[in-house]
Parts: structure tokens; sequence; C-alpha cells
């Protein structure tokens, strides 16, 4: 979990203002002779405009704005968030919705999906106040540095009061949508449709127990590798160069992408040929960058894969963060901790970091999949992430319904990752402060990790299945039979199907966390690392 030139020319300025005023009457007229359709396709076009130009100042805001720059990039993104939502929201996009609907349709399924999204995104935006929607950019812009600070610093008291606040807008946001049973239903929704809080109960209860036995057996299989197993000198600039070449390998595309230094890592799909990874070294662990590269290179791949011929609507976006993260969690897991990865990408590794060369395979193979509970989410092992996951929803629903106060947050976390873990939290920057997620306002994005987790499982399967001598090709370091795949499957179908409809089609059955636990079983339970 990526403006305007003020003149002091008078005349300027009325010059540009009536050239401004002509073009806008221009378009008007040009627009009442095109269809509805077209008018929303292109209302939606110029919205993808401001959204991916606020993109970039997010990105920029990560990445290299000076902290005193933080306050002015506030307003900035407020601006900017604040004009896509009034362009949006606006009467006539309903009108032209309301008249596409009552046209016939015909076997257009790109049409269909369109409009199908653009009615559930209006009736949403039309009941958000404008002036709520830039409060709620420009409260997310100072918390953000706010969070960076305070996780650096070790000081909650730092975030606390942006956290309220966020907090309070979450909830007010809500209401404003609406929701049957739970507030904390029209957040998700955001992130993930079709899902619910009562499903993923149900979904988290049942997994559970399943995961804390697995983890645990997965700890005592692991006992045999040190944590510092591979603890050496892994110079910035050579891991830069390795992970650049592992993902290029994938299918990352670097003359329409970048991967740059931040303090949490994520991904940007900016534009058409603009994608931005990020990620955060440490220079005693190669492991560390190089999996969060692989990861937000799943992302990556994803938006450099949604069809371009439909930028800017529905049709041309991701359809959801669960699918997304299916994405990231399948490159990172599936594919780079096999042990044909490393069989095929240690030799290369040798080449990069002096420190491997006495080194064998099987010790970064053992190194990768060691199990042992972790501090921190982004590090933790797959038998145990999706606790992680857990605790975050559970304090979530709290904080939303309001039985848990944010000021006794760090509290009530430390309590419930000693129940999940079994270890003390040692700060607040290893535990509460570790996510910037809260910072940004997702609240609701959390449960989609594991979403994304039973996918990727699903999908990996799926591509076995289907791919004659994917084990091969993998092997070889060759992965164009597996990236075909997913964009054949997944990345060129957009917004066309929703999540769960997607999951069907791609695999022939609904989502099953079955495919993921017996994964974990696989990899985890199996005879002891050496």
């Amino acid at each position: 979990m990526i403006r305007h030139k003020v003149s002091s020319n008078v005349s300027q300025e009325r010059s540009g203002y009536s050239f401004f005023v002509f073009f806008s009457e221009c378009y008007k007229l040009s627009m009442m002779s095109t269809s509805a359709y077209h008018k929303l396709i292109e209302r939606c076009r110029d919205i993808a405009l401001y959204n991916s130009t606020s993109a970039l100042l997010g990105w920029d805001q990560e990445t290299c704005l000076p902290r005193k720059g933080v306050a002015y990039r506030a307003e900035q993104c407020a601006f900017m968030k604040g004009k896509a939502h009034y362009l949006f929201s606006a009467s006539e996009v309903g009108a032209w919705i309301s008249e596409c609907e009552q046209e016939a349709e015909g076997e257009d399924s790109v049409r269909s999906a369109n409009l199908r999204d653009w009615r559930w995104s209006y009736d949403r935006a039309t009941k958000l106040p404008g002036e709520l929607v830039e409060k709620s950019e420009r409260v997310r812009s100072h918390a953000m540095s706010a969070w960076a600070k305070a996780r650096q610093e070790n000081n909650f008291a730092e975030f606390q009061p942006h956290l309220e606040t966020i907090i309070d807008i979450s909830r007010q946001k809500a209401d404003c949508y609406g929701y049957n049973e739970n507030p904390y239903d029209a957040l998700l929704e955001e992130y993930e449709r079709g899902a619910t809080t009562s499903g993923l109960v149900h979904l988290f209860g049942d997994l559970k127990p399943q995961l804390r036995e697995i983890g645990l057996a997965a700890a005592r299989r692991s006992e045999a590798v040190p944590i510092d197993s591979l603890s050496a000198d892994y110079p910035m600039d050579a891991q830069c160069a390795f992970n650049e070449k592992v993902a290029r390998a994938f299918g990352f595309d670097f003359d329409a992408g970048r991967i740059d230094t931040a303090v949490h890592p994520f991904c940007s799909g900016l534009a058409p040929g603009d994608t931005r990874l990020t990620t955060r070294y440490d220079e005693k662990d190669f492991c560390s960058s190089l999996y969060g590269v692989l990861h937000e290179t799943g992302h990556g791949l994803y938006e450099q894969g949604l069809p371009v011929e439909h930028r800017g609507t529905p049709a041309g976006n991701s359809v959801s963060l669960g699918i997304h993260e299916s994405q990231s969690r399948l490159w990172e897991n599936h594919v780079g901790r096999q042990s044909a990865f490393w069989q095929h990408w240690f030799p290369v590794a040798v080449e990069a970091f002096e420190s491997l060369a006495s080194r064998k395979p099987d010790d970064v193979i053992n190194f990768t999949n060691k199990s042992r509970p972790s501090l921190i989410r982004v590090e933790a092992d797959e038998a145990t992430y999706d606790l992680h996951i857990i605790l975050r929803f559970e304090i979530e629903r709290e904080l939303i319904s309001g039985s848990l106060a944010v000021a006794d947050l760090p509290e009530a976390w430390n309590a419930k990752f000693e129940d999940f873990f079994g270890i003390k939290v040692p700060s607040d920057t290893e535990g509460c402060l570790q996510d910037i997620h809260w910072s940004m306002g997702a609240l609701g994005y959390f449960p989609t990790y594991t979403i994304g987790n039973l996918a990727a499982a699903q999908l990996f399967a799926s591509a076995h299945d289907q791919i004659s001598g994917l084990e091969d090709d993998l092997s070889a370091g060759n992965y164009e039979s597996l990236l075909g795949w997913l964009r054949c499957n997944i990345h060129e179908r957009g917004g066309q199907l929703l999540p769960a409809e997607l999951i069907r089609v791609a695999t022939g059955e609904d989502l099953s966390p079955s495919y993921h636990l017996q994964h974990l079983k696989d990899r985890y339970l199996s005879p002891a690392l050496t």
C-alpha cells in the first residue's frame, strides 16, 4: 500500500482566461454532438490525467520531497483530488450514465464493464462532499510525513493526532457511503469489490488456527538455520544491479519503469509507460531488498500489462487490490522462493556479491525459506505472514467501531502481537508504526494481502495445469510462458470482470483457501532445513 503557474501580468491573465473560456465553449459544443458513452470516456480520461498527476506527486513525496515541502504538497494533492472528484461527481456524468443504461448494450463486454463500474463509482462519489475529499487528501499528506518521522524516532505521540483525524474521516466516509451491517464494509469495498466484514471474519476465523499450527511446525523445522546465516557485506550498488537483472528477466520493462528507494516499498502505476517501483536496502542482508523488488515487480508487471487502449476507463484499470496482491505474492513467493529460482540465479548472485563465494545454493534456499516469527510484516515468512494481516484486520475493525481508542493502540497492538506470535514488541517502530497504510488513510486495505495470497496459490496451480513444461521454464530462468499466461488471464482483462468472477474464469473455480494452505504445508512441513 505514487500546478499552476501564477502570472504577475494582468493582461496575460485576462488573455489566458479568455482563451480558456473560448476553448471550454468549443469543447462543450463538440461534446453535444457525441454519444453519452463517448462523453463518459472523454471525461474519465481527463480525470485520469488528474489522478496520474496526483500519483506522481505522491511518488515524489515518498522518494525525494524535502520535508519543508510537505505543507504545500498537501495543498497540491488536495487540489488535484478535489478537481478529479468534482469532474466525476458532476450531474452531467450521472445523466450520461443513465442515458447509456437505457440503451441496448449488445455484446460489448468492455462497454458493460465500464458502465457497471461507472455507476458504482458515481453512486459512491456523489455521496462524498468535495470538501471531505480535499480534507482527506490534505490530512493524509501531512500524516505520511508525520508517520515517517514518528517511525524513525520511535515516537507514537508524533503520529497519534494525525491517525485520530484519519480514523474520524474514515468513519465519516463510511457513514456517507452507507452500509448494511458494519461501517468497515464501506471502507473494505473501496479496495476489494464484493468482500464483506462478516465474510472475512468467517474466512480468517477458519484460517487462524491452521496458520498458527503451520507456523509452529515451520519454526521447528527451521531451528537449524541461524537468523543471520547469510549476514555479510552486500554493497547497495551491487544489490541494485542484481535486483534489476532479476526484475528484467521476469519481464519488467525498464523503458517504461524504474526502481527507487523509499521508507516503505511500493509500486505506483502512474501512467501508460510509467510504472515506478521502490524498495529499501540492508547492506548486511541482500534478500531484504531483493524480495521487496520481486514483490513490487509483480505489481509492476500487472500495471504494465493492463490494456492501454482502455486507459482511463474501468476496463483499463486493475480490478482490485486483492488481485493486485496476487500478482506480487505469486512472483515473490511461488517463483522467487522456489529451489529452482536459486539454482538458476545463485551463480549470478555470486558474481554480484563476493560474500557469497564460499556459499552454496542450498544456503540461500534455506535462508529464504526459513520460518521464524517476525516483528515486521514485510519481512515475515510465508508461514506466518497471514497472521500479521489478521492482526491488523482485527485492530482496524476496533478502531473504526470506536471500541479501541487511538491513544490505546500501542498497548493493544503489543498485547495482540504477543498473543499471536509469542514475542514481545520492543518498540512502536517495530510495532504499530511499522506500516505506512494508516497514514495514507487506507483503512480496509490490509485484508487484500491475504486475499492476494489465496488467489496467488490458486492461480499458480492453474498455470501449472495449463502450461506444458512450466517447471522446466522456471528452472532455466525463462519466465515468458508464466508471464504470458498471466497477461492473458489477468492483466489484459483489466477491470472487465469483478474479482470473484475473474478468479473463477481464470482457474475454473471460486476462490478457495485450500491451495494456499497446501502450498504452505508443502513448503514448510517437509523435512527440516539443514
